[in-house]
């Protein structure tokens, strides 16, 4: 690792070594970011420096370390764990009153348009003319416990939220490649509209992680998701 960030970006910590971390840590590799602060169950937390922004890609058991980390030192936190408790999210929320915490459910910037076009579809199919059944399906490889995945959860919320519908389904698949895959289907009558959005590389999850990292190291204490993230980058690069 480089003494600096070659690219101005910030600092990092990365917690977890698994699919996300290691590809987090290839990217920061590939870019120059300095890594200053590494955590997994084999290993133990290896610091060097606190960083600037932490990524946890680890798993729940670790959650209550990373808290206390990022409290103790107030570092803003890039949150990539989905299956949390309850009491673990009120626990983050609890955090994001002294530091900023992005929840990053899916870290993709593709996801975040797949959301968008499922608001724009949800305003223009209100009324008997565009009425129809809509549905989530997700898939991924393997050995994904958490089903329906976070992704597929948050998609059937936003079309719901912006329709006033709920999805008619949210089905779950075990199979295929890395990484995962995520559809917004809507029948009629004789037709279909597909929405997809396929991720076939970990290093795409990484690079969001980044990217939220940059933004987090700057913003104020508080919650907030991707969507909050890539509206505030996306609105800063329209003319």
């Amino acid at each position: 690792m480089p003494e600096a960030p070659a690219t101005g970006g910030p600092t990092l910590g990365v917690v977890g070594r698994g699919r996300l971390g290691a590809a987090l840590l290839a990217a920061c590799r590939a870019d120059g970011t300095r890594v200053s602060l590494t955590a997994s169950r084999g290993g133990g937390w290896q610091v060097d420096a606190v960083p600037d922004v932490l990524v946890d890609a680890s798993a729940p058991d670790a959650h209550p370390d990373v808290l206390e980390y990022c409290a103790t030192h107030r570092v803003p936190l890039v949150a990539c764990v989905s299956n949390l408790t309850d009491a673990q999210w009120t626990s983050l929320a609890e955090l994001a009153t002294v530091v900023p915490v992005v929840r990053a459910t899916n870290l993709s910037f593709a996801h975040y348009l797949q959301l968008r076009i499922a608001e724009f579809t949800a305003a223009l199919t209100r009324g008997p003319l565009g009425a129809a059944t809509t549905t989530v399906r997700e898939r991924h490889p393997i050995g994904k416990a958490h089903r329906p995945s976070a992704t597929a959860v948050v998609l059937a919320r936003a079309w719901a939220g912006a329709s006033g519908r709920e999805v008619a389904d949210i089905a779950d698949e075990r199979a295929g490649l890395p990484v995962s895959e995520h559809e917004l289907t809507h029948t009629w009558d004789g037709e279909s509209l597909h929405v997809r959005h396929h991720v076939g590389s970990w290093a795409v999850p990484a690079r969001g992680a980044l990217t939220a990292a940059d933004w987090a190291r700057t913003a104020p204490p508080g919650l907030v998701t991707m969507r909050t993230v890539y509206d505030d980058l996306t609105a800063r690069s329209t003319p």
